[in-house]
């Protein structure tokens, strides 16, 4: 080969490196967050599903027990949910490495399912944010009759910011609503682990809103009660060390299988098989 052939040749390469790069770049680029990934699955499932009897999976507190949280996922699966709903704390500081862990773990397992995470107490937020999704989101399908709006109170508090939102994607949502956070609120028979700021407030929002249903983890078990009149469940037993003391409930690891038949929802806990 000649020196200018030389010459040709190495001025194409740029442009054919460029050319490889192009598909993983805009890969990387769309979709950066698992929110976002998800939530195109979501649209595209809730096109799919039967607006009169579709089902969705709620389960948390996964830290410290990737085998039983592949357990929890692989169960999740049989019931082919519209999506799974995490109620947070995925990992135990929250860090690069555990959610690479935690995000391999999902698409080796789910890869098909929209993977919604609520802000926990022991994730990072740095890295949630980057990675996972945003703090509060809403999840809304017209065709279903479907919203689950999702708040952060990993601080053990509701703030005003957080109340305005709920209180303003409630106000307008019809149909078979839901709510979700991390953090349980106290109450007679809730009193311990919980959060007492902004409580009170949650309480009147929720009595005044058509929710059908309100999601907690944090307590690493399964409880079921009633908040603002509305039915309450802690779901928090996807592999972290169950709470067998100081809290009512069944410490046993489980997810949450939710059935919206003709607009009502259907609440069964499923424990894991040994």
């Amino acid at each position: 080969m000649t020196e200018n052939n030389h010459s040709r040749y190495a001025c194409l390469w740029p442009l054919a490196l460029a050319l490889l790069l192009v598909p993983l770049f805009s890969q990387s680029c769309l979709g950066e967050t698992l929110y976002e990934r998800s939530l195109a699955k979501f649209a595209a499932n809730t096109q799919q599903a039967k607006p009169k009897d579709f089902t969705f999976v709620v389960l948390g507190d996964s830290r410290d027990g990737d085998a039983i949280f592949l357990k929890a996922l692989r169960l999740a699966k049989t019931f082919q949910p519209l999506f799974i709903l995490h109620g947070g704390d995925y990992s135990m500081s929250g860090g690069k490495h555990e959610t690479a862990g935690f995000l391999r773990m999902l698409k080796e397992t789910v890869p098909e399912i929209p993977v919604f995470v609520v802000m926990g107490n022991h994730e990072n937020r740095e890295v949630f944010a980057r990675q996972i999704g945003p703090f509060d989101f809403t999840l809304k399908s017209e065709r279903l009759g479907l919203t689950l709006v999702s708040i952060d109170n990993s601080d053990n508090s509701l703030q005003r910011a957080e109340l305005e939102y709920l209180s303003s994607r409630l106000s307008s949502a019809a149909g078979s609503v839901f709510v979700a956070m991390h953090v349980p609120p106290k109450t007679e028979r809730w009193d311990w682990h919980t959060f007492t700021e902004g409580a009170d407030q949650l309480r009147g929002i929720l009595a005044s809103s058509k929710a059908q249903g309100v999601f907690f983890s944090h307590v690493h078990l399964f409880d079921r009660a009633e908040f603002g009149g509305v039915p309450a469940i802690i779901t928090g037993g996807a592999g972290a060390p169950l709470y067998k003391n100081r809290f009512p409930g069944d410490p046993v690891h489980h997810i949450l299988v939710v059935r919206v038949k003709d607009g009502r929802a259907a609440f069964n806990k499923v424990t894991l098989p040994e």
